[in-house]
């Protein structure tokens, strides 16, 4: 006769064991989840982007399932142009749950969670700031995503356990975020960030050709380039009463022939002021609440972005405000893991964590203030 509570039992058995087994698979690796958020900063914005259901991929540490009444800091991490949530997760190489499990096993980094949002829109780039015509991207970085992380995970919820650090377009909106929303955040990093009035200055053809754009199918047609372009006008310089795009450029084309290529002041003017390398002076308060500043760039990077790193790291030396700066062999996108794993390091050092008993410190990055270092 078969005993059915035994198999019962063996059963509960069975299941327990499997579940200990791919609890500990997961506690030597980490895990990747993915989440839509509904985001209020991106209600009525003139492009028509959807503020339901925003990607967002989250990296969550080895122990984040197996100590349930652990707590731990956040690093928010943003992608480039062109890119989304999943850019730090989709190729081999450069995977952020594969470089976690490696910097984790070096002692490179402490255990953290790591928030990846989808900041792409109509321009595919939103730049990460609050614009009249994409929406309140600064916002929806720092107040929607950083309240759902909050609300969902166990975090420390303070600044003081909360970074932010990105990659080219993701660069410059970490450095602007990290300031804009300095009670929010007290780490902030770049890699391959820029100055967009140097950048402008350098690609004026660029800007007057988006200028000259009338339609959104000329816009399809007319290349990656020019795509940027649209997207820095729409989210630097918006204009509402200018559809389709509701925006204007800093350089455009004259109406007489022969076609010349003009600045356009007022245009102009919007990018200088929202230049956070030109205006560093303006933030000196807020930088001298960050814990942490870490920036670096190719001294091969195809935009020409060298140079825009070095003018930050020269007017972050010009205020006396303590960071790291690192140059390395190589172009635009080539080292992004590695920069990333440079950032987390440091921020490893600089943020509050929890107190654990039995924990070895972290080692720390040998780059000294103003330091240059090839790697």
């Amino acid at each position: 006769m078969i005993n059915v509570k035994n198999y019962i039992v063996l059963f509960i058995t069975i299941i327990t064991f499997l579940s200990f087994i791919l609890l500990t698979a997961i506690a030597q690796e980490g895990q990747i989840v993915r989440k839509r958020v509904y985001s209020p900063s991106l209600e009525g914005n003139l492009l028509g982007d959807s503020p339901n259901n925003r990607n967002v991929t989250i990296y969550l540490p080895p122990s984040y399932d197996i100590e349930p009444d652990r707590f731990y800091p956040t690093v928010y991490l943003l992608h480039g142009f062109g890119s989304n949530n999943d850019g730090w997760v989709a190729s081999a190489t450069e995977n952020i749950l594969e470089s976690m499990k490696q910097w984790l096993k070096e002692g490179k980094v402490q255990e953290m969670i790591l928030v990846m949002p989808n900041s792409s829109n109509r321009f595919i780039g939103s730049q990460y700031i609050n614009s009249t015509a994409t929406g309140n991207w600064g916002d929806y970085i720092a107040k929607d995503i950083v309240n759902y992380i909050d609300s969902n995970y166990r975090t420390l919820p303070n600044r003081e356990s909360r970074a932010v650090f990105g990659h080219s377009m993701g660069g410059e909106g970490a450095i602007r975020i990290g300031l804009t929303y300095s009670e929010v955040f007290s780490c902030m990093g770049a890699t391959a960030g820029y100055s967009i009035v140097d950048y402008i200055n350098d690609n004026e053809a660029i800007w007057a050709i988006a200028s000259a754009l009338e339609d959104w199918n000329q816009y399809r047609s007319s290349g990656w380039s020019v795509w940027e372009a649209m997207s820095w006008n729409a989210a630097f310089a918006p204009n509402p009463d200018r559809p389709p795009f509701y925006c204007d450029s800093p350089f455009i084309y004259t109406k007489t022939e022969p076609k010349e290529i003009v600045k356009n002041q007022e245009a102009y003017d919007k990018f200088l002021k929202n230049d956070i390398i030109k205006n560093l002076n303006s933030y000196l308060d807020k930088l001298l609440t960050m814990r942490s500043i870490y920036i670096d760039c190719g001294t091969g990077d195809e935009l020409g972005l060298t140079k825009h790193a070095r003018k930050l790291h020269d007017g972050l030396n010009n205020l006396g405000i303590k960071h790291t700066y690192n140059e390395f062999t190589g172009g635009h996108t080539c080292c992004v893991m590695d920069s990333t794993g440079n950032a987390l390091e440091l921020f490893s050092s600089a943020m509050d964590f929890e107190v654990l008993t039995g924990v070895e410190p972290v080692k720390k990055l040998t780059i000294s203030w103003g330091y240059i270092k090839n790697r």
